[in-house]
């Protein structure tokens, strides 16, 4: 497997990731009304929005790349 294809599955499964973990986190508020609960699952979900940005413009450049 390349550098190219590691990097981009490994950002694949890191959105993933922190989209499982703020509905966790929006869930868990949902049951409890944890405020602590809340801001772990908005803290997240900007976390995955900011790597589905950084991933978008790691592929157009690895996209070049030999």
């Amino acid at each position: 497997m390349s550098l190219r294809a590691f990097h981009i599955i490994f950002v694949i499964v890191t959105v993933a990731l922190s989209l499982y973990v703020a509905m966790w986190g929006f869930t868990e508020y949902s049951r409890q009304r944890d405020t602590g609960a809340l801001a772990l699952g908005l803290l997240f979900l900007v976390t995955a929005a900011g790597l589905c940005v950084y991933g978008k413009k790691a592929y157009g450049k690895l996209r070049d790349l030999p």
